[in-house]
């Protein structure tokens, strides 16, 4: 379906020409009425309200779509791992671990006393269990995360022995990921799962309006007193300018914010932090449709695409741009990469993309279609990249769809291209699994070489951070002579808006926000 929007186009005309200047940094802290958090006692009977803009796909982690989902799955789902800002493992499930010197196994030592939801004790065997069903369920959309796996050895209650081929450097982190949520093995065969969430974390979902509210209880049992500290969290799905008026009426305690509702909420003096993230906005190519096939092409895109209007229009400015999955600061950004990306588009260069275009045969452009999630900020930035495009030849025909679906429908080959945002995953070696190995859900055209695929191999084994950091270089380096099949565009900086009584906000938040409501909590102010 072609989309004719003037509306829309109206929207990003107004927007650029109201936008100044260059994008955020990560570091800012300001805005609205910004002073801090409050102090004061943890109210531990506290509601938390809290807003995303997209229902989760599914409440198992095994048939989630995208790592996207976390948010929504963490309150239910404690992992074995977790991620610090630079991308570091530290302790959640597992407490302490141990890799073997020939890097071939991974031993875990478990956190004791600790029980899923329905009471069925966390132990050694249910990790098994876990594992083996993300492994081998033919329902399982995570079996390209975990192929390095080979078996899983219980050893005791408390101890679990994970094999690998290659080296099991990298599986710490990717336990951090949607791999490592524990779900309990007495809940595997519950038709609703994907419904009714079954895990060994803080939170039980105890009342739902599909896709519009989630209402998950604190579980008394919870082991780690310092997080969730509250009693309930209310979990709702709005877009961005209902949001800022629910912020305004303190009908929520806090939500992210993107675009004109950060401009909005700015205006309103709502108090702002903004966050770290590894999430960014990006455009997914499938190079076995259209005119993709090309190094030149999808390069050519790249080249063309306004990243600074980007970051203004869809995210006022809170968006740092990129032309890599992974931001500066992250073990996985690339140095190689860096000094080269200019020849990707850091800064536009439309003379640049049609001359490659030329190159590639295409001195008239071509037609594509482009699958659009119905998120307004998304639709208006899709209304951008067709224009910025148009101006190199290139016609682009939006396709919005449902937002679950939108992604599914590109996984599954039925799209030229997507635009939406992205998690970079807690670990690199999951990302490069999606996007640059065959049957990646990021890479519905299998696009890769045997070149590739070795470096990828190498690059997950190491335990030390500064040697995968080198590992990765070699690995994005490649990815980038091939011509990748994303276009990364910027990293989010996007501000939470809240209200005078939450703090714990500036707690790192994870792969894809998953841990923005772990560190939460509501002072009491009487």
């Amino acid at each position: 379906m072609r989309i004719v929007a003037p509306v829309l186009v109206a929207l990003v005309a107004t927007l650029l020409a109201a936008c100044g200047g260059g994008t955020r940094s990560q570091q800012d802290t300001g805005g609205g009425a910004d002073a801090g958090f409050a102090t004061g006692e943890i109210d531990r009977d506290a509601t938390i309200r809290y807003a995303g803009t997209a229902p989760p796909t599914s409440f198992d982690p095994m048939t989630s779509q995208s790592e996207l989902d976390m948010p929504w799955l963490a309150p239910a789902y404690d992992r074995l791992t977790a991620v610090d800002e630079a991308g570091a493992p530290v302790p959640q499930l597992a407490t302490r671990w141990e890799l073997s010197p020939d890097g071939k196994a991974l031993t875990l030592q478990l956190r004791q006393g600790v029980t899923y939801s329905d009471g069925t004790p966390f132990d050694a065997a249910s990790v098994k269990a876990n594992l083996d069903r993300y492994r081998t369920s033919e329902k399982s959309r995570l079996k390209n995360d975990i192929l390095m796996i080979t078996g899983v050895d219980v050893a005791d209650a408390s101890t679990v022995t994970i094999r690998v081929t290659g080296s099991g450097g990298a599986l710490l982190n990717v336990l951090a990921s949607r791999v490592g949520m524990m779900v309990s093995p007495a809940a595997f065969a519950n038709p609703d799962l994907d419904q009714k969430p079954v895990g060994a974390g803080a939170m039980v979902l105890t009342g739902v309006r599909p896709k519009t509210e989630y209402v998950f209880t604190r579980r008394a049992d919870y082991w780690d007193p310092e997080a969730f500290r509250y009693k309930t969290l209310v979990f709702s799905v709005n877009d961005g300018s209902s949001v800022v008026n629910l912020l305004r009426t303190d009908a929520l305690d806090y939500a992210r914010l993107a675009g004109p509702a950060a401009l909005e909420a700015e205006a309103a003096g709502i108090r702002l932090y903004r966050a770290h993230s590894i999430s960014g906005a990006r455009i997914l190519l499938n190079p076995t449709r259209s005119k993709l096939g090309s190094k030149e092409v999808r390069q050519a895109i790249s080249l063309a695409i306004d990243r600074d209007a980007t970051s203004q229009v869809a995210f006022n400015g809170d968006c740092v741009k990129t032309v890599q999955p992974f931001p500066e600061g992250y073990f996985a950004h690339s140095a190689t990469v860096d000094a080269e990306r200019e020849e990707w588009g850091y800064t536009r260069n439309v003379a640049k993309a049609k001359e490659l275009l030329a190159r590639a045969g295409l001195p008239e452009g071509f037609e594509m279609d482009m699958l659009v999630p119905g998120v307004p900020t998304t639709q208006t930035r899709a209304v951008l990249f067709q224009q910025n495009l148009a101006e190199i030849g290139i016609t682009v025909n939006l396709r919005v769809v449902d937002v679950i679906q939108a992604r599914v429908l590109f996984g599954q080959g039925e799209g030229d291209s997507y635009a939406g945002d992205g998690a970079s995953y807690t670990d690199p070696s999951v990302f490069a699994a999606q996007h640059y190995l065959t049957g990646g859900s990021s890479n519905p055209g299998n696009l890769t070489d045997p070149e590739l695929t070795a470096l990828i191999d190498q690059a997950a084994g190491p335990l030390d951070i500064n040697a995968r950091t080198a590992l990765y270089d070699h690995v994005f380096a490649r990815a980038f002579e091939l011509g990748p099949v994303h276009v990364y565009l910027c990293h989010h900086a996007l501000p939470l808006g809240y209200q005078n009584d939450v703090v714990g906000l500036d707690r790192f938040d994870g792969a894809a926000g998953s841990d923005v409501l772990r560190g939460a909590a509501k002072v009491r102010t009487t």
